[in-house]
This record gives C-alpha cells, sequence and structure tokens, in this order.
C-alpha cells in the first residue's frame, strides 16, 4: 500500500475531558480520523471535541535506501503543535503510541485564549515504529499535517456552555436519556454521525429528561448538541 500515514490526519481530540480519556471504537475499519471536520472554537470559551481514528495496519518505509512495505507496530505522536493558546491534548493509550491497525482516540481540551481567533493549522511529529519482512524494526520520524480548526470572535448569539450533561445509559442500546437542568421543552437536540451527518431520531420530552430513539442505530459514537435560546450544550454517547 501507499504511505497512507502521511495523508492520515490525526486530530487530538475526545470527549469524556474531565477525565481526559476517551474509547476508542473499533467498529471504524477504514484508516482515516472520524469526524473528518473538527468544529469551530470560540475564543474566551471552553473547548471539549473527540475523534476517533484509525492507524494502518502497514506503509512504505524507507529501509537502507530503498521504499518497502512494512508492518506498523505503532505510531508515537510526539506532539501536536500549533493548536490554540489554552487547549490540550491527550491520547489514549496514554503513552500517544497508537497501534497499527487499530482504532485509537484522543482528546482536545481547554479554555481557548481569548485573543486566539484565526484558523489553526495542525503540525504532528511522530515516530513510525514498524518492521520490515516481519523481523527488522525499524524507526522512523514522519509529520502529520492537514487537521485544522477555526476559533471565532466571541459574539452574543450564542454561547457555548461548559456545563456537563448527564447522558444515561451510555453505552446506549434501545434509548439514550438526556437529563438538563432546565425543562425538557426549552429544547432543541441535533444528533451527528462520526462523519458528521444529522441524523432524524425519534425523542420523547418529560419534565427535565429527553429520551432518545437509538435502537435503529449502528453500534458506534455519536455527538450532538441541546440548544435553549443562545445556550449551546456538547454531548456524546456510544451506541452498542
Amino acid at each position: 500500500m501507499k504511505k497512507l500515514i502521511l495523508t492520515l490526519t490525526f486530530a487530538s481530540l475526545a470527549y469524556g475531558v474531565m477525565a481526559q480519556s476517551c474509547t476508542p471504537d473499533q467498529t471504524i475499519t477504514n484508516p482515516g480520523t472520524y469526524p473528518n471536520i473538527l468544529p469551530d472554537g470560540t475564543a474566551g470559551s471552553y473547548y471539549e471535541e473527540s475523534v476517533q481514528f484509525r492507524i494502518p495496519a502497514d506503509t512504505n518505509v524507507d529501509f537502507n535506501g530503498t521504499m518497502v512495505n512494512a508492518v506498523i507496530d505503532s505510531i508515537k505522536v510526539v506532539d501536536v503543535k500549533n493548536i490554540p493558546t489554552g487547549v490540550s491534548y491527550a491520547c489514549n493509550p496514554s503513552s500517544c503510541a497508537l497501534p497499527g491497525g487499530k482504532t485509537s482516540c484522543g482528546v482536545l481540551y481547554g479554555t481557548i485564549d481569548g485573543s486566539a481567533q484565526g484558523t489553526y493549522t495542525f503540525v504532528i511529529p511522530v515516530i513510525i515504529y514498524a518492521r520490515v519482512g516481519g523481523a527488522f524494526p525499524l524507526q522512523q520520524p514522519d509529520t502529520i499535517y492537514g487537521l485544522s480548526m477555526n476559533v471565532n470572535t466571541p459574539n452574543s448569539t450564542t454561547r457555548i456552555m461548559d456545563e456537563k450533561l448527564v447522558i444515561y445509559p451510555n453505552p446506549a442500546q434501545g434509548n439514550m436519556n438526556i437529563a438538563l437542568t432546565f425543562h425538557a421543552g426549552q429544547a432543541e437536540v441535533k444528533v451527528y454521525d462520526r462523519q458528521g451527518k444529522a441524523l432524524n431520531l425519534e425523542m420523547e420530552k418529560t419534565d427535565n429528561v429527553i429520551s432518545l430513539k437509538t435502537a435503529t442505530l449502528p453500534a458506534g459514537i455519536y455527538y450532538g448538541m441541546v440548544q435553549r435560546g443562545n445556550e449551546v450544550y456538547r454531548f456524546h454517547f456510544i451506541k452498542n
């Protein structure tokens, strides 16, 4: 296969930010990142977004001056540069050694600096740990480009809220419930799959709980938001 690792967009990245951790979605089998577009942030506001990314099982590497196919043991993320001031990242696994042929995830989190407006193109130095011919270990430095995010100027029309919604059960099966601190009748809910496609789910609103019908959803990770007026609350859940 071609040197797929160079085109693999890495996103740093997940939900469950309070613990700075996430759960890899092993239903993903195609190399790449999910979602492939990182949502905008707002200067001066808290930001947390997740991504799942599938590392290829093999790639082409330079072995004694010849490009050969090699099995990837792992790709070590050395750093994530050129991210907005105030934002940090963490990986799962925590070592940031992402195993070849498997799905890993990470978390991008923190309060974006108030002067950080603009477009940020991430620069991610990595080390590829691979084996040639199944026996000869090889380390090769590389750099991943391509992931970017916009940081917008704050405005009075939308506020990204820091408060966490209570999601249960998570992972979901037949239904997934969202517990709010206000009446459910005031809320609008949007849910997206990992490619960013909006989903039309049946739901019921009772007192301060919204119940989403998730029985027909394929297994995987889903993202959403609850909006009340100019307040936006973000959430995610996993469907078994």
